[in-house]
């Protein structure tokens, strides 16, 4: 019995060294690593901190034999930060001045840099986009091996595309990859008289990179994406991470945000069986302030319009938005028309007590700087106006659906689609509608006598169109349309119907037969603003069955949501707003045909003849045309 008893205990301590030494051999093997997609190492940078560092890039000259790049430790617009509030090492910035006393074309070119492998370039500008229009500041990438010249930065393109009006620090970055083993030089070029002020600060050269010192540096508000590194196929992962959120994480590649500046430590803890390994950066992710870019978010309570930006109804509470980027602190709202006047609230919510076309402002501001916004005579507030579900920056976008061979979703088909629906939202009082217009893209047809109608219907419990309210019918020869302009086709009701609910405009009729002789067809189509996938839509068609065996047409329709592929119809019901003085019953008579010739942006506001860009030119007749100035 001693003998088993002694055999037993020598092939336990055996099986327990055995494991012991697996432990370690685990425990030796698990190492924790991370990292993040962030990730960067600068190996060039510029920051203009003294005259020293600015003379290492080299200078053009003005007519006059001097160059007018200065440093100042301030910048030139009234209620910006200097960079220091970005970057509080910072002592000055880069500065050039407009001046209309003679003509400018200025270089300010770095020395050359060779570009490693996945580099990026990066800085900050702080600049207007009011006069860019006449002379943009311009940045570039050199080849120096193969002498060749890229053009990486327009700043009136750019602030026409991203709507930027400015004073404001922007950041911005482009990547280099494509030059990596080559030697570049980056210039800025300044070109002048009449342009803006110009402040560049925070110019680095950076590749992206896992090395142990590599430091992430994010604005205010983005997420970082952490990436696991660690050996030895742990099984389980703890990450801490100080100022992000969520603060931890049990995920392999968690992806966290900060919303506040400041150095951050990260942390993560792995573990595979009972080994564990722990891996810190201190001060791993660095955290800038972000400038902060105002923009104005119109009242749900109102609808858009194709000669405002928001029509809203009187004595009735509406509810503005602030949509503005860079997390600001603060807010002041200007309401010309409204009550109140002013507020500081974020979203305030606002009465018009008095018919008229109002703007409005809005300013906001942060540890960076501040920005402004404005909308002119871009509030109706009470009587008439026609109404749509296109965005004011939409309008440029305006066009047909064309479905290849099968025609036109919004006109003509081959698809069995007999009529098309745009839904309008339950206003905020009830309404009077009198007449739509309706914007055709083509009007071309070989049955002239054909009739198109428009209808209203009310919202049946399923969501879709159900009774017939009243209509209106044109034929398809008096259809409206002009190479040159765009123009509405009005149906008109004999009778005008008052809506309190949400409600659908309802056209079809649109004829599809070809001529046997000229071999031409009817081609109709209405003009749309074609979405993205999961974007807004407020297009219906009512669809004609097929038997699910054979394919074959039912005879039987059914209205669907075009989901699929978002549009909104360029159909719009004239609107009144009623109030508890007016008799409903009273005929609406339309208020905009005496109208002067104005013009708007894609912003909805109004500007003269010589503003740049896209606009929409309203008549006096109610015609209306798409002008682009150059």
């Amino acid at each position: 019995m001693c003998y088993l008893i002694e055999v037993n205990m020598k092939k336990l301590l055996l099986l327990l060294g055995a494991v012991l030494s697996a432990m370690g051999m685990q425990a030796a093997d698990l190492k924790a690593a991370f990292s993040a997609e962030e990730a960067a190492v600068a190996y060039y940078e510029m920051g203009w901190d003294s005259e020293e560092e600015m003379q290492a890039w080299d200078y053009s000259s003005t007519a006059s034999g001097k160059y007018t790049w200065y440093l100042s430790n301030t910048v030139t617009y009234s209620g910006q930060q200097p960079f220091s509030s970005i970057d509080p090492k910072s002592k000055y910035s880069l500065c050039v001045n407009y001046s209309n006393s003679s003509t400018q074309n200025e270089v300010a070119a770095s020395p050359v840099i060779a570009v490693r492998p996945h580099s990026v370039v990066e800085f900050y500008a702080c600049f207007s986009s009011a006069f860019l229009v006449y002379n943009p500041w311009k940045f570039f990438v050199i080849d120096e091996d193969a002498e060749k010249v890229a053009l990486e930065f327009n700043a009136f393109e750019w602030s026409q595309e991203n709507g930027f009006e400015g004073p404001a620090w922007q950041k911005f970055s482009f990547d280099l990859s494509e030059l990596a083993g080559k030697n570049v030089s980056l210039a800025f070029q300044y070109l002048g008289p009449d342009g803006e002020d110009l402040v560049v600060d925070g110019l680095r050269v950076y590749q992206l990179d896992d090395d142990a010192d590599a430091v992430i540096t994010v604005n205010e508000g983005a997420s970082v994406h952490f990436v696991d590194r660690s050996e030895g196929a742990p099984d389980a992962w703890t990450w801490q991470f100080e100022g992000g959120a969520p603060a931890t994480s049990s995920e392999r590649n968690p992806v966290v945000a900060y919303d506040k500046a400041g150095d951050y430590r990260v942390s993560l803890t792995v573990t595979q069986g009972g080994a564990s390994d722990v891996a810190v950066r201190n001060a791993y992710v660095h955290v800038v302030p972000q400038a902060t870019t105002a923009l104005i978010g119109l009242p749900a309570e109102g609808y858009q319009s194709p000669w405002c930006a928001s029509f809203v109804p009187l004595n009735t509470p509406v509810q503005f938005t602030d949509l503005s980027s860079g997390k600001p602190t603060s807010w002041l709202w200007h309401f010309d028309g409204g009550t109140p006047e002013e507020s500081a609230e974020q979203n305030p919510v606002v009465v018009y007590k008095e018919e008229g076309l109002y703007g409005l402002t809005l300013d906001v501001e942060n540890a960076v700087g501040t920005s402004h916004d404005f909308m002119v005579k871009a509030i109706q507030a009470g009587g008439t106006q026609y109404v749509w579900n296109i965005a004011p920056e939409e309008t440029g976008s305006l066009d047909e659906v064309a479905m290849g061979w099968y025609g036109y979703y919004g006109g003509t088909n081959w698809l069995g689609m007999k009529q098309f629906a745009e839904k309008f939202d339950k206003p905020a009082v009830p309404v009077v509608i009198d007449k739509v217009q309706a914007y055709f893209n083509r009007t071309s047809t070989v049955t002239p006598d054909a009739p198109i109608t428009v209808s209203i219907c009310s919202v049946g419990s399923d969501g879709l169109p159900a009774d017939v309210l009243v209509s209106a019918t044109v034929l398809a020869k008096d259809l409206a349309y002009d190479a040159h302009e765009v123009v509405p086709t009005d149906f008109a009701f004999d009778t005008p119907v008052t809506l309190e609910d949400a409600f659908f405009v309802v056209i079809g009729g649109f004829p599809n037969n070809t001529d046997a002789d000229t071999h031409e067809a009817d081609d109709i189509s209405l003009l749309c603003i074609r979405r993205a996938a999961g974007e807004k839509c407020t297009a219906y068609h009512l669809l004609e069955e097929e038997d699910p065996v054979t394919y074959e047409p039912t005879g039987e329709y059914k209205w669907y949501l075009n989901a699929d592929d978002p549009v909104s119809f360029a159909i719009t019901p004239q609107l009144c707003y009623l109030s508890p003085e007016v008799d409903r019953l009273a005929t609406v008579k339309a208020t905009t045909d005496h109208l002067p010739l104005v013009r708007y942006n894609v912003s909805g506001q109004q500007v003269g003849d010589s503003h740049r860009g896209i606009q929409l030119q309203r008549m006096g007749n109610g015609k209306v045309r798409k002008v682009v100035v150059k």
